[in-house]
């Protein structure tokens, strides 16, 4: 082995400085991936709520403000509008009079530099932005700069604009023609095409960051389509009259429905997995199927390419892993797999979360529960899948019940209604006398409470309360404590006696038990108060904010930031009450 010494004495070789070039290099190319891959990732991460736009409850008071997550005012209620393109940064654009003026958090002017500062609006029908760019005008011209101020791109474009259903995904326009760059500013499609539009895919696990374009070119005989991935890579030069993307599928594959010649056909990644020989083609994708016309007969492919019926079909319908067909009047119940099931006949077909079964309607509007080796039909007048092997039915004359299709195990039908809480393998069973039942995946029955509202606290946890009552459930039906629910609150509501309050993690009260309902503390550290039916506020500390004094007319509780009511429906804001 070498020593060090020598090396330091001048004696180099020159293969390990090839190595150490080598390897800085690697590395450098490494951390610039993980970058860049961490840019692209936080478009897609929920971000949180640090600023609120601010309203008044008074409709002769339309001025709007900002205020913090600790309830601080820090734009006064005095324009008559304010864009908050990013929750999580201090960069207000408020308008006044006409005249717009770019704020952060001290009240401050940012972005002199830049004339005509306006957000990036992601939908026409709602107040969704762009959340790490903005737009600039010079010289009638476009360019983008960063929520923090910094310049992306220069004013050199016609039109920028956000691409619908792609967040993140700029769509620009420049010398007629269109192409796509993301918020660093680096060309993801050519500004070369006729059009450039969103695939529109959406997976819950991967949000947008796989959803794809589609590109089109105007030709002599008219504008042809074609197809690029996420990254830009062109898949299908456009060449076909028409292209539409798949939406789901069990694969990561893409797969197209394309038409040329005014015919249909199918690519998988590129390549023809169905011919076009076809007028209209329909994907299930429950079933993973299939439905092809051919002159008004239709047949069925599997996700595979493989014919599985020819088109010789005049009806059909499909629902999970069967298809029902009519056939010179003949009704015939396949599987996926093209063999026969049964002769019966239907007039609709529900597909349900459980593939393997389905949902029927007869001639006389009573419904089955139907799957390969059952038939289950009790003049039911509605029918609704829960989960596993267990359905919500309710028969001619009789109230709700549930009922497993293998077991014949049955809840008792004595409800107005049962719902499926949403998320969770348990049931919400309401009486007509306003008492609550909550049945766990067992079909167990593990809470009985009066005048219950059931609400999905957090993906993990439901809460079940009343007046006198307040109970945590997981997503199987087991009771967990508050204190799991909100690891990291420094105070819980408690119950003694009919009246509320609130105690540390230790259980020692903070707040003493007085209150005829209390919320639990929420995200930003405020909890609601109520108290002969008016609301009011305390903070983190047990420090009351506001007396109840608020008449509010809530189903679900209501949440506060500082004094002002939070409301979360097609936007998020915060409302100033009378007191």
């Amino acid at each position: 082995m070498r020593e060090f010494s020598k090396i330091e004495k001048g004696t180099i070789n020159i293969k390990i400085v090839i190595a150490i070039i080598l390897v800085i290099t690697i590395i450098g190319f490494v951390l610039f991936f993980l970058l860049n891959k961490k840019d692209k990732i936080e478009v897609l991460e929920k971000i949180p709520y640090e600023y609120f736009l601010l309203s008044s409850e008074a409709e002769e008071n339309d001025k709007v403000g900002v205020i913090d997550k600790k309830g601080k005012e820090i734009i006064k209620k005095e324009y008559d509008d304010i864009y908050i393109p990013n929750p999580s940064k201090d960069v207000f654009i408020c308008s006044k009079d006409g005249e717009n003026k770019i704020l952060n958090s001290s009240g401050k002017e940012i972005f002199k530099e830049f004339d005509g500062i306006a957000p990036i609006m992601i939908s026409e029908n709602d107040l969704d932005m762009e959340k790490y760019l903005l737009s600039y005008k010079k010289e009638d011209k476009y360019g983008l700069i960063s929520i923090d101020g910094k310049k992306v791109t220069d004013a050199i474009y016609e039109n920028v604009s956000s691409l619908s259903g792609k967040p993140g995904s700029i769509l620009v326009k420049k010398d007629g023609k269109y192409g796509i760059i993301d918020s660093t500013g680096k060309e993801i499609i050519p500004v070369k095409y006729n059009y450039v539009k969103s695939d529109e895919y959406y997976s819950e696990k991967e949000e947008y960051s796989k959803t794809g374009y589609i590109i089109s070119e105007k030709t002599k005989t008219g504008i042809l389509y074609g197809y690029s991935d996420y990254t830009g890579k062109i898949l299908v030069e456009p060449k076909y009259e028409s292209i539409t993307r798949i939406q789901e599928n069990s694969k990561d594959d893409i797969f197209l429905i394309f038409m040329d010649r005014g015919k249909k056909g199918v690519l998988e990644n590129g390549k023809v997995l169905i011919k076009n020989n076809f007028q209209s083609i329909v994907y299930f994708s429950t079933s993973k199927i299939f439905a092809v016309e051919k002159t008004g007969k239709y047949g069925f492919y599997s996700l595979n390419g493989k014919e599985i019926l020819k088109p010789e079909f005049k009806k059909y319908l499909i629902a999970g892993d069967y298809i029902s067909t009519e056939k010179d009047e003949k009704t015939v119940l396949y599987d996926i797999h093209g063999n026969v099931v049964n002769t019966a006949s239907y007039v609709s077909m529900t597909e349900t979360k459980n593939p393997s079964y389905f949902i029927a309607k007869d001639e006389k509007g009573y419904y089955s529960i139907i799957s390969k080796d059952i038939t289950l039909n009790d003049n039911y007048i509605s029918v609704e899948y829960a989960f596993d092997d267990y359905f919500i039915v309710t028969k001619e004359g009789e109230k709700a019940s549930v009922i497993n299709v293998w077991s014949g195990e049955e809840v008792k039908p004595e409800y107005e209604y049962i719902l499926v809480i949403d998320g969770t393998n348990m049931l919400e069973a309401r009486k007509e006398d306003g008492s609550v039942d909550i049945y766990s995946k067992k079909l167990e029955k593990i809470l009985t409470m009066q005048n219950a509202v059931v609400r999905k606290r957090t993906e993990e946890y439901t809460v079940v309360y009343s007046e006198t009552e307040m109970k945590y459930l997981n997503k199987d039906g087991e009771f967990v404590e508050n204190t799991k629910v909100y690891p990291n609150n420094k105070l819980y509501a408690i119950n003694k006696d009919g009246k509320w309050g609130f105690a540390d993690r230790n259980g020692e009260v903070k707040v003493s038990p007085k209150y005829d309902i209390v919320t639990e503390l929420n995200e930003y550290g405020f909890a609601g108060i109520m108290q002969d039916n008016t609301w009011g506020v305390i903070d983190e500390d047990g420090n009351v904010i506001v007396v109840p004094t608020y008449e509010i007319e809530y189903y679900y509780f209501p949440q506060f930031i500082g004094k002002y009511l939070l409301q979360q429906s097609e936007t998020v804001q915060c409302i100033e009450l009378k007191e």
